[in-house]
């Protein structure tokens, strides 16, 4: 297990290496691993060692590592369908975390990860069971329920959001509603492969299906056009990292700018809203703008005891 997490390593540190490159030799990729604190023993990196790490990088990451025959220069040549916000680009993202980390362990005291709930666990189970397309039995913990609720789950995709990781598929104790719904792995008790399979439904679309959603509340309604007018200031954190892919900015001044988004405003989107206090006022919808209005009301009532 250790020689499999060395190995691993040396994967992060050639992924990072040739991304912040922007093209680099096999020489030059030699003298930076004889420099690596990851290289312990001081070993040489051999040709022939280098290019099984591309083909294994390859197969695990889906990360193509090609040469430009004119420089005789690496790099990775999919790095732009990464851009998308799939799990390659999750994985380029995550293993420069890792390598970044790994070379500077003398600093581990002065960086800090914010905390992510349990259920990390689950997620080889459930990887494994949406690969051989088989129902997992879940007793699963519902904060709206006084007892746990036995699941048979049709594992369709996983997803995170705001350091939780949900998996989302149909449940089998409801046949006839064959719309996904969506679990918190941090509120799963009890997980295990069952001997049942299922088919995955050809036409499903992970991305569609929270297409329309600003986190992981999925609502089988008409997304709706909403306009909010922001600070100044708060308009530089939206420009910078969107809240939602169809952000689009309608109207700049010094006091104020105006975004649209076309979503279906579910509880997390409201409660986003709330969270942004008077940074952000609900144009449009209305009725969204009435349950903002209403929810701050109560804050104010709540706030104002004496």
């Amino acid at each position: 297990m250790e020689q499999k997490s060395r190995v691993f390593q040396r994967y992060q540190w050639l992924i990072s290496l040739i991304q912040r490159s922007n093209g680099i030799t096999f020489k030059e990729i030699q003298r930076a691993w004889e420099l690596s604190p990851i290289n312990a023993g001081g070993t040489a990196l051999s040709l022939r060692t280098f290019h099984r790490h591309r083909e294994e990088i390859n197969s695990i990451f889906g990360l193509e590592i090609l040469c430009d025959k004119g420089s005789n220069s690496y790099y990775i040549g999919n790095e732009g369908d990464m851009k998308e916000g799939g799990v390659q680009d999750w994985m380029l993202s995550t293993v420069a975390v890792d390598s970044m980390l790994n070379e500077s362990r003398d600093l581990r005291d002065r960086i800090q990860f914010e905390q992510i709930p349990s259920g990390r666990e689950h997620l080889s189970t459930i990887i494994y069971a949406m690969r051989q397309g088989k129902v997992l039995n879940v007793t699963y913990h519902n904060f709206t329920k006084a007892t746990d609720s036995f699941i048979p789950l049709e594992p369709y995709f996983i997803k995170v959001f705001e350091q939780r990781w949900y998996v989302i598929g149909c449940s089998r104790n409801h046949p006839e509603n064959k719309t996904p719904r969506v679990y918190a792995l941090d509120r799963i008790v009890d997980l295990e492969i069952s001997g049942t399979d299922f088919t995955y439904p050809e036409k499903f679309n992970p991305q569609e299906f929270f297409n329309y959603s600003y986190g992981v509340f999925h609502m089988d309604e008409k997304p709706q056009l909403v306009k909010l007018k922001v600070t100044p200031r708060q308009a530089l954190f939206m420009d910078s990292l969107p809240i939602h892919h169809s952000q689009e900015k309608e109207y700049q001044c010094e006091d104020y700018t105006i975004y649209s988004l076309l979503l279906t405003p579910a509880f997390d989107f409201v409660q986003y809203i709330l969270s942004q206090g008077s940074s952000i006022e609900v144009l449009e919808p209305e009725s969204l703008r009435k349950s903002i209005a209403e929810e701050a009301e109560r804050m104010l009532k709540l706030y104002s005891r004496q």
